[in-house]
């Protein structure tokens, strides 16, 4: 085969690349003094106050308590809070309920039970609560299909709720106006069939362990296992009941003794703090509930301070080490939204509504919780490797604006950090070194394009001009030339010190979409390789000083040192570095 049909086969995937990578750039580094941050900051804290202020926000601010904290993976960044009227002050200390943001927590302690090799997140959850076998299986689940995974992962085809939702729960009766169920048109029910017990309801005990088991039996399921996501409390009950089968202690003991206690959450729990140190609204609420064996589902109490302490400890791979942690925040099944999916027990939106210069998806890794007069959410962008905190008390639709405001004042902003310290760190020309038999005439030159990222724009090997044959070969393959040829990184290091980062190089063409499939969008990188190197691996190599001095190209066998700035300005105004390198000749045409 002749070596150019060789290449254009080898590289023939680099043809349906997608047009921009998600992660453009490493996570900056950030403190809360960064400059940009601190103006988005500020005007984001002087438009949440004129709205609460001036009554022109959409929620009634007299009636609720509100809490932000914003956190890069090393420090909090910024923090604000509200407090209503005439309550004691609301701060970032402030305990507020956190409802389904617990299921984070329950996750975690399966995942580090995991880690620890008491179990697998593959096991049926009948192994650990084998109640669920025994005795009739009235409604069919299939018990021995779902498994600790599934359940987790809101794939397990659950039901939502046990006697929690049933309407002859009196909550229905009071608060719903359903009235009695028979005047509702329902048939009069009695015996097994009624839930004795419930979930924060006027006058009914919660449910004890046996009579939740013996309820779910009793149910049948929505769907069957992995077929289709679908929201489930009881999914996550379960999970409760299984940690607390496994370990010998009731659940708070597990989540306090494995995530609380080890990484410091001091204002963490499940046992109700003292009202002076609460955020509790002037509504129905639930400070006071105690929901029993639903602490897995929904049952904590937190402040922002240690959601975000929290979120530093994820973001930093204390709890899972980095392959596990990167695993966790990936979606396991999709739903009704393109733009939304189900973790474990992430809601995980892709959005790309937050840059304008910048147009990309942005990936927000989420939880979401409620109980009466409390919303909190959790969110996570892995991408800057931040999170955020927002608990509400009081009026709930304050929740969706304060995240919305927020996000669109910190994403810009973060987003115009990396490109600055991306430009500063990697930018410039790399030159062959000088040695005894001369300087050989190979260079790099890496540009920031604030639209799409770092650019490879030159590429010169023993004065072959290599990125214009590397084009020439993707324009044969596919009819076009690349648009750009971008340098993306893959998190990895390289060396014993870990002083190599790893990049990649690829060519992006902007493909129209057609038809109902668009191959557009496949990932497809390391098709192209010299004697088994891959010739789009980048090596970027650092100093004493922690900044970029050199990069390495391993197919080509060659390592290039990064010139200072005052050169790179030289050569810039000296005309082209081919020209001052001797000349480049085409080996490609």
């Amino acid at each position: 085969m002749d070596w150019r049909n060789l290449l254009c086969s080898l590289i023939v995937a680099l043809s349906v690349t997608p047009t921009l990578s998600d992660d453009p750039f490493l996570p900056p580094k950030l403190t809360a003094s960064t400059t940009g941050l601190d103006h988005a900051f500020s005007k984001l804290e002087s438009g949440i106050k004129t709205a609460v202020h001036s009554r022109s926000a959409p929620w009634n601010t007299s009636l609720t308590h509100f809490a932000i904290e914003v956190t890069s993976a090393e420090e909090s960044l910024w923090k604000t809070s509200h407090t209503a009227s005439g309550s004691t002050e609301v701060t970032d200390q402030t305990y507020f309920r956190i409802g389904s943001v617990s299921k984070v927590y329950t996750v975690l302690a399966v995942l580090l039970l995991q880690k620890q090799g008491k179990w697998s997140i593959k096991d049926p959850i009948a192994k650990h609560i084998p109640e669920l076998r025994d005795g009739e299986n009235k409604g069919g689940m299939k018990w021995d299909e779902i498994t600790l995974e599934t359940l987790a992962s809101q794939l397990s085809g659950i039901p939502r709720e046990y006697a929690q939702g049933d309407w002859t729960d009196a909550y229905y009766e009071e608060l719903e106006g359903i009235g009695e169920p028979i005047e509702f048109g329902l048939p009069p029910v009695s015996g097994d069939e009624v839930p004795k017990c419930a979930f924060d309801s006027p006058g009914v005990r919660p449910c004890s362990r046996q009579e939740l088991i013996s309820g779910f039996k009793r149910r049948t399921a929505a769907f069957a296992p992995n077929y289709l996501a679908t929201y489930s409390n009881v999914a996550f009950i379960l999970l409760g009941l299984a940690l607390e089968s496994l370990t010998g202690q009731n659940y708070e003991a597990v989540i306090s003794s494995t995530i609380f206690e080890p990484f410091d959450l001091r204002h963490t729990t499940l046992t109700k703090p003292a009202d002076r140190e609460g955020a509790i609204p002037n509504v129905t609420n639930d400070w006071n509930s105690d929901l029993s064996t639903y602490n897995p589902t929904g049952g904590i109490y937190s402040t922002t301070s240690d959601l975000c302490a929290f979120a530093r400890a994820i973001l930093t791979n204390q709890f899972l080490d980095e392959s596990a942690t990167n695993a966790w925040f990936h979606p396991r099944s999709f739903s009704s939204d393109p733009g939304f999916s189900y973790g474990m027990p992430w809601e995980i939106f892709r959005t790309d509504a937050l840059l304008e210069d910048m147009p990309r998806f942005q990936t927000i890794v989420t939880k979401a919780g409620g109980v009466q007069g409390y919303t909190s959410q959790f969110l996570l962008l892995p991408e800057y490797n931040i999170a955020m905190a927002v608990l509400v008390a009081g009026d709930g639709t304050a929740l969706s604006w304060l995240r919305e405001e927020t996000l669109k004042a910190i994403v810009p902003a973060v987003e115009e950090v990396s490109k600055q310290q991306a430009d500063e760190g990697y930018s410039g020309s790399y030159v062959a070194p000088s040695s005894e038999l001369g300087a050989l005439n190979s260079s790099i030159s890496v540009t920031l394009d604030k639209k799409h990222g770092l650019l490879l724009t030159s590429w010169i090997s023993n004065g072959t001009d290599f990125l214009a044959g590397y084009k020439a070969v993707y324009r044969r393959m596919t009819g076009r030339g690349p648009d750009h040829t971008q340098l993306f990184p893959t998190r990895l290091r390289r060396g014993t010190s870990g002083q190599g980062e790893v990049w990649r190089v690829r060519p992006v063409a902007n493909f129209p979409s057609t038809g109902v499939v668009n191959t557009n969008l496949i990932e497809d990188v390391d098709s192209f390789t010299y004697a088994s190197r891959a010739v789009e691996e980048f090596v970027f190599l650092y100093g004493e000083e922690n900044t970029v001095v050199g990069v390495e190209l391993p197919a080509l066998r060659i390592t290039l040192k990064k010139e200072v700035k005052e050169r790179r300005t030289n050569l810039k105004n000296s005309g082209s570095e081919q020209k001052l390198l001797g000349g480049t000749k085409s080996f490609w045409s």
